[in-house]
């Protein structure tokens, strides 16, 4: 398939020699057809392993419980992710090329970033209730009060808004990047203050909000873990227990934080001109994976969401209905 549409920018770039090919014609249809076709796979199966998530916890006793209301938010802000952008980046890829309109790019931009922030933002508010819940257990109930919690919601769904709509208004600059099939910041705008922003505060803040917090966290385990030690047997097992389910869901975290998006900013910053477009092509999928796994990370490793899936399964399979041979929903500090 023949590639149509180059920027004039970009393609100076591309018509270099052939010993130095670095465009999207150097590549063969194949690899356009692989990318394309892990894109729609993992929309597919984001969109629907999130879309159980945030049904399982709608059905459940888990609805009223704060961690598993956050947990909703960042699955149904994936399920955006999955139905209104992926799609439309699946057929960037299929034709090489943006074959709607500007506008229509500007807007998908806009929901891209906005979504994005939106997950940090969630990220960053299941980090902080975890760190009071186990830090400053005393503050907790002042903090998960409807008001309070009612508001950090809102935050997390407008706060990003803000600085994806920008552009819209004069400040920054969204456009299709020939060179990387995406609808995302210009490269070429002068001003590139709402770039830089968007990325330190829609990123490196909350990467290091979320380290600082889970890192308290696991010192708090771990001398917990000691005082119990000194303790009896019994305290002791289930101490530990109970420091290494923490310990190996934090793990999870910050495994699938780090390797789903540093890889997407590490190129970004080390490759700015684009010269290996393909790089830049395939490191988002990354990030797209860590969609898919995180109805794993943060539901199946507990018993509760378990017994939510298996309820809710259960609800669509039998007609008759027998859920209740699965019990209620026990309740789990690692829910709380």
């Amino acid at each position: 398939m023949e590639y149509k549409h180059y920027d004039s920018a970009n393609q100076t770039s591309i018509n270099s020699s052939d010993d130095d090919c670095r465009g999207l014609h150097c590549y063969p249809d194949s690899v356009f057809t692989a990318v394309e076709a892990v894109t729609v796979i993992l929309a597919l199966f984001g969109f629907l392993g999130n879309a159980l998530t945030v049904i399982a916890i709608l059905t459940s006793s888990l609805r009223s419980n704060i961690n598993s209301i956050l947990i909703g938010n960042l699955s149904f802000a994936i399920v955006l992710y999955c139905s209104l952008v992926l799609p439309l980046q699946a057929v960037a890829y299929h034709h090489r090329d943006w074959v709607l309109s500007a506008s229509v790019c500007v807007v998908v931009a806009a929901i891209r970033i906005w979504l994005i922030g939106v997950n940090m933002s969630l990220l960053s508010a299941i980090a902080f209730y975890r760190f009071v819940h186990v830090v400053y257990p005393a503050a907790y109930p002042r903090w998960s009060e409807g008001k309070a919690f009612f508001v950090a919601i809102i935050f997390c769904w407008t706060f990003a808004l803000i600085f994806s709509v920008a552009p819209m208004l004069g400040w920054g600059s969204y456009r299709f990047e020939s060179l990387i099939l995406q609808c995302t910041f210009n490269s070429d705008h002068a001003d590139k203050t709402h770039q830089v922003t968007v990325v330190t505060i829609g990123y490196v803040i909350p990467c290091v909000f979320i380290s600082v917090c889970y890192a308290r966290i696991g010192c708090v385990v771990y001398k917990s873990r000691q005082r119990a030690l000194r303790g009896s047997v019994y305290g002791r097992k289930k101490s530990q227990r109970g420091s290494l389910r923490l310990t190996a869901m934090m793990l999870l975290i910050f495994v699938g934080f780090f390797v789903g998006t540093t890889p997407y900013f590490i190129t970004n910053i080390a490759d700015p001109r684009r010269t290996r477009p393909l790089v830049h092509i395939w490191v988002p999928c990354a990030a797209w994976l860590l969609y898919c796994l995180n109805p794993v990370i943060y539901t199946v490793m507990d018993s509760n969401f378990l017994q939510a899936y298996k309820q809710l399964v259960c609800c669509l399979l039998c007609k008759e209905g027998d859920t209740t041979r699965h019990g209620s929903l026990r309740k789990s500090p690692s829910v709380r």
